[in-house]
């Protein structure tokens, strides 16, 4: 893909110190974006990736919150509107898994699942969208799972969230288009990353052969198509899914399966 120019953009992306956020934050700062890393936890890990999004030719900042808690979700944008006054690129991207089979899903994983996925995306939106509007531009990005799209066995709880996930980016990108204010849902497949790397290799093996390309994405796949999508060569292109899947889904549900 050709070089796509993010200069001068603000760039927040929540759950960035490691994984696909990680990488996508790399590639944001190799186009141009100033990139706010946000983490939870790991600062270290949070700081190795700006130092990372520095090595690409970028520059950036970390932010700490909580996605699920709002008051740590205000102060992190409060923080950021003070220092550079606006936000053009949110990705929304912070996400966690609790699989369990349904008969045996304790309350608690659903509600974590509904928290971060739904909840967390809903708090981070909504503390950049009015300032969005009244600049007339601005994109978010929600980063949801092939799993929204395909049956996963002990995904209950993921895949409604993501599912859920889909519904809320559509909507928005409804109410928001008159106001130059993009809204995008992006949906993985496997790609490797820090959850995958604890699957059984059987299940990996199984996940290959009815995966067409036969691989594992990579998180410079992913990032590629992101930063694309935020980019203004995209400015035509709101209200739809992006699925990245190695052509799983399209097969999967060719033959019903």
């Amino acid at each position: 893909m050709d070089q796509v120019s993010l200069r001068d953009k603000v760039a927040v992306i929540t759950g960035a110190s490691r994984g696909l956020g990680r990488a996508m934050a790399i590639e944001f700062g190799r186009q141009g974006a100033f990139t706010i890393v946000n983490y939870v936890k790991d600062e270290k890990s949070a700081q190795q990736t700006l130092d990372m999004v520095r090595e690409a030719g970028g520059d950036g900042e970390i932010a700490m919150a909580d996605v699920r808690k709002p008051e740590q979700v205000q102060a992190m944008f409060q923080g950021i509107f003070k220092t550079h006054k606006k936000v053009d690129i949110l990705v929304n991207n912070a996400g966690i898994t609790r699989d369990e089979y349904f008969l045996m899903m304790r309350p608690q994983s659903w509600l974590e699942l509904m928290d971060v996925h739904l909840n967390g995306i809903f708090y981070c939106s909504k503390a950049v969208v009015r300032n969005m509007c009244a600049a007339k531009k601005g994109v978010i990005l929600n980063i949801g799972s092939g799993s929204a799209l395909v049956a996963m066995p002990g995904q209950v709880n993921y895949s409604a969230s993501k599912a859920g996930l889909l519904g809320f980016s559509r909507s928005l990108a409804r109410e928001v288009a008159d106001k130059g204010v993009r809204v995008l849902h992006v949906a993985p497949g496997f790609f490797e990353s820090d959850m995958t790397a604890t699957l059984d290799p059987k299940f990996i093996q199984q996940t290959f052969a009815v995966t067409p390309l036969g691989r594992w994405g990579l998180g410079t796949e992913l990032a590629s198509v992101v930063t694309f999508l935020a980019s203004d060569d995209c400015s035509f292109f709101t209200g739809h899914s992006v699925v990245i899947d190695g052509g799983r889904g399209a097969i999967e549900m060719e033959f019903g399966s």
